[in-house]
C-alpha cells in the first residue's frame, strides 16, 4: 500500500513549515508528498524546494501557470499523485503523529472501505487547543453507502480517500454547492458524495491534527454557538433556501447519473444509480419544506408538514432525514405564523 500527501498551497510561508515538519514526524511516513501552489507571492515555494532537499521521502512540486482557486488546485494536487490512497492536506495545519499510522491501519483492518475519516483538536492561530474536537459529528466505526446525509460534509485535511476517485472520476464540473460563498463543491464536498454512495467510510474518534483556525483562513472558524444564536439562524431559514437546495440536490443527482454511465466498475456504476435516485427523492422533499415556508394557510401548511414526515424529512432513511429538532422547528411555524396573524390588530 503507498499512501500519497496531497497538498494545495497559495501565500502560506507563515504556518507551512510546522506543516511539513509534522510529515516527517509521521510514525508511518507518506510515500510521497505532492505540491501544487496556486501562484503564491510569498516565499511558500522556496520553503517547498528546501523541504525537497532532505525530505525522507520524494516531493514533487507544480506551479500553476494561474491561479485555480483552492478547490480546482486541491483535484489536481489529487490526480497527480501516484498512491493507492490520497491523504489531503492543508498548508496550515499540523498533523499529530498518529494521522497516517492510524488511516494505514484501518485500511488494513477492513479491505473494502473507500475513505478514512479522523477528528482533530480545534487551536487557534497559535496552536493553543480550544478544549474540543473536531468535527467529531460521528461516532468511531464503519458505515454503509448512503448511510449519511446527502449534504453532508467532512474536512478535507482529515480524509484519507482511494486515489481511484479522482484518476476515475469526472472532477471537472462538479454539483452545486450547498453551502454559501462558492457556486461549486468543494473537494472534500466530492469526496464525501462519492463515498457516501458507495460506501465504506471510517470514521476513526481519536485526534489526528491540531486545526489552526488563524484570520488568514479560508474556511470557517467554527466557533461555538449559544442556543440563542442557533434559534436565531434557524428562524432566519426561508422558503427560497429550501427552493435552493431541491436545485443542488437534482444538480448531484444529475452528476451522479453521470457518472453511472461513464462508470466501467458494475457496482460503482449501480451505487451512482442509487445515490442519484436518493438526490432526487431529496429533491421531492426540499420542495416540501419550501412549499410549507411559503404558504399563508395552516391548512396547507400542515399538509406540507405531514408529507415531509411521510416522505421520511424527520423520521427515516439517513440520507434525507433532518431529525425531530427539524420538525419542531417546522411546527413553529405552522403554528405561530398564524397565531401571530391572529394577535395582529385589525
Amino acid at each position: 500500500m503507498k499512501i500519497s500527501v496531497a497538498m494545495a498551497t497559495y501565500n502560506g510561508a507563515q504556518y507551512i513549515q510546522e506543516q511539513l515538519q509534522s510529515l516527517i514526524d509521521q510514525w508511518r511516513q507518506p510515500d510521497e508528498l505532492v505540491v501544487c501552489d496556486d501562484g503564491s507571492q510569498d516565499n511558500t515555494v522556496s520553503i517547498l524546494e528546501s523541504f525537497a532537499k532532505s525530505a525522507p521521502f520524494p516531493v514533487r512540486i507544480y506551479r500553476n501557470e494561474k491561479n485555480l482557486g483552492y478547490t480546482a488546485n486541491f483535484f489536481k494536487a489529487a490526480r497527480l499523485c501516484g498512491g493507492d490512497w490520497v491523504a489531503l492536506c492543508d498548508q496550515d495545519d499540523v498533523w499529530l503523529c498518529n494521522k497516517l499510522s492510524a488511516a494505514e491501519s484501518a485500511i488494513i483492518e477492513h479491505p473494502n472501505l473507500v475513505m478514512v475519516l479522523q477528528n482533530s483538536e480545534l487551536c487557534d492561530g497559535n496552536l493553543n487547543p480550544r478544549g474540543r474536537l473536531f468535527p467529531n459529528k460521528m461516532r468511531g466505526g464503519v458505515y454503509g453507502a448512503n448511510s449519511q446525509y446527502g449534504f453532508w460534509v467532512w474536512p478535507g485535511f482529515l480524509q484519507t480517500v482511494k486515489s481511484e476517485f479522482f484518476k476515475k472520476i469526472n472532477s471537472g464540473e462538479v454539483p452545486l454547492n450547498y453551502f454559501p460563498g462558492h457556486p461549486r463543491q468543494s473537494h472534500d464536498k466530492w469526496t464525501c458524495m462519492i463515498s457516501n454512495a458507495l460506501g465504506g467510510i471510517c470514521v476513526l474518534s481519536q485526534p489526528a491534527a491540531l486545526y489552526r483556525r488563524h484570520e488568514g483562513a479560508l474556511t470557517g472558524r467554527y466557533a461555538g454557538k449559544s442556543i440563542g444564536e442557533r434559534v436565531n439562524a434557524s428562524r432566519n431559514v426561508d422558503s427560497a433556501h429550501y427552493r435552493f437546495l431541491v436545485t443542488v440536490a437534482r444538480s448531484s443527482a444529475s452528476y451522479l447519473t453521470t457518472a453511472a454511465e461513464e462508470a466501467s466498475d458494475e457496482y460503482w456504476r449501480n451505487s451512482f444509480i442509487d445515490a442519484a435516485q436518493n438526490f432526487e427523492n431529496l429533491a421531492i422533499i426540499q420542495a416540501e419544506w419550501a412549499a410549507l415556508y411559503e404558504s399563508a394557510d395552516i391548512f396547507n401548511r400542515i399538509g406540507h408538514f405531514i408529507k415531509i414526515g411521510r416522505m421520511g424529512g424527520y423520521i427515516g432513511p439517513s440520507f434525507s432525514t433532518m431529525g425531530i429538532k427539524s420538525a419542531l422547528k417546522d411546527l413553529t411555524k405552522v403554528f405561530c405564523r398564524s397565531l401571530i396573524k391572529a394577535r395582529q390588530p385589525l
